[in-house]
């Protein structure tokens, strides 16, 4: 008899120390998918508080209204152009159709001969900004 409450005993510690492991395992996996989840959530912050500081440099830059100096109409006009090619498309639709168009009507634009080395160069770093901006869509969570 005793011998038979011995082996009940260990087969019940055996059942709990499998139970036991299957429980860990289990923890483990939602813990791992919860981690990933709040590093999604963290990744996607960032974007939109870099963006967020992007857009309130850009509104203030169209908020000035300009300027009668030359020099620092240009510089804003430049910042503006810049600032409207990082943030995109998706958000600033108007103004991306206005003042950037697209990557092929920006190829289309490097062919000019009479268009200066220097725009032909911003206009090849705009189109490097477009296709990161495809490349960070296509690697962002589907949750955002």
């Amino acid at each position: 008899m005793e011998d038979t409450v011995a082996l009940w005993i260990q087969a019940v510690a055996v059942v709990v120390a499998i139970a036991t492991g299957v429980i860990a395992i289990i923890l483990g996996v939602v813990d791992r998918r919860n981690t990933r989840r709040v590093a999604e959530q963290d990744r996607a912050f960032t974007r939109l508080m870099v963006e967020r500081e992007q857009l309130a440099k850009l509104l203030e830059n169209y908020n000035k209204g300009g300027s009668s100096d030359p020099e620092e109409a240009s510089r804003m006009g430049s910042e503006a152009l810049t600032l409207i090619g990082l943030i995109g498309e998706r958000r600033l639709p108007y103004l991306w159709a206005s003042h950037i168009e697209g990557e092929a009507a920006l190829r289309l634009s490097l062919d000019d001969p009479d268009m200066p080395d220097w725009k032909k160069d911003a206009i090849r770093v705009q189109i490097a900004v477009i296709r990161n901006q495809d490349d960070i869509g296509t690697v962002a969570p589907a949750s955002e």
